[in-house]
């Protein structure tokens, strides 16, 4: 994925793979199973969005790659991935491609991808699945269970009416009897994904007319503080966020909320030490964020 909304879906999907196996899986016809999450390092050169393996009546693999940007020459890389995929764990792979937004889309996204031999002759024929996310219904995507919830908020349903599509996605929540930890990390995620479609002032006065209580969400805390977030260890990892941040608004300007809640996200040491080599190059918060 490579955006600031990467942390995100991350922990969505790593939190609830069943949710998110079945709803795919669905999609493309994999018998459903338990889930189990597949290295997504390919080659030196090819690691994809997501890779799990279903192991349902007919065992296979599944390939997700999430896009929030749209650009051309995207199916080119699914059969990349998709022939590495199966190399690699020998099961039937089926590559799904979840387009978050209408700005996503392009106009090679088709569903198929066909090579055209010199004589003019198709002599490969390559299928994948396009989910998009805005053309999808509500009722569909809580219907898919809490990790695939938040996408509703996405939807073009939603966009023509929030607060009644918020309301309904927080009444699933209940219905499903979800942990008060658990529904509190929802919420937190679906402030932030939000940002995918509507402007931050719109997001952040549906959750505050809507009555909630932002200290419920520490996503919502952490993207509105500018310093530490209350009550956080003052250990090296919030340090080493700090002092990116500073340094981050010296060089770029003051991030926007889903780039300062990608960056908080970041706990491994390694990789702060990493953003602050890339400091000083970076073009912008996106450009930092992308870096590997």
């Amino acid at each position: 994925m490579g955006k600031p909304f990467d942390a995100t879906l991350n922990t969505l999907i790593d939190a609830h793979l069943g949710d998110w196996a079945a709803f795919l899986g669905a999609r493309v016809g994999v018998p459903p199973g338990p889930a189990t999450p597949l290295d997504t390092d390919l080659s030196a050169t090819l690691q994809v969005d997501r890779l799990f393996r279903i192991d349902g009546a007919s065992p296979a693999a599944l390939h997700l790659e999430l896009e929030s940007s749209g650009r051309l020459g995207i199916p080119g890389e699914l059969l990349r991935y998709n022939v590495a995929a199966w190399a690699v764990n020998g099961l039937p792979v089926h590559s799904v491609l979840v387009l978050l937004r209408p700005k996503a889309t392009a106009t090679d996204l088709t569903g198929t991808l066909e090579l055209t031999g010199a004589g003019g002759t198709p002599y490969l024929t390559f299928r994948y699945t396009v989910v998009r996310v805005w053309l999808e219904t509500v009722d569909a995507l809580l219907a898919a269970g809490p990790g695939v919830a938040p996408l509703a908020l996405l939807t073009n349903e939603a966009d023509a009416d929030l607060p009644a599509a918020f309301v309904r996605f927080r009444q699933a929540l209940r219905s499903a009897a979800v942990p008060d930890s658990v529904e509190r990390g929802l919420l937190g995620s679906t402030f932030v994904l939000c940002g995918l479609r509507y402007d931050p002032a719109r997001v952040e006065t549906l959750y505050r007319e809507l009555s909630m209580t932002l200290e419920d969400s520490t996503t919502y805390q952490l993207i509105l503080s500018k310093g530490l977030a209350q009550g956080e260890a003052r250990g090296a990892v919030a340090e080493a966020q700090r002092l990116l941040l500073l340094q981050g608004q010296e060089r770029f300007g003051a991030p926007d909320p889903a780039a300062e809640a990608a960056l908080r996200a970041v706990t491994d040491r390694n990789r702060l030490e990493q953003l602050a080599r890339r400091v000083l190059t970076a073009t912008g918060w996106s450009d930092l964020l992308a870096t590997n």
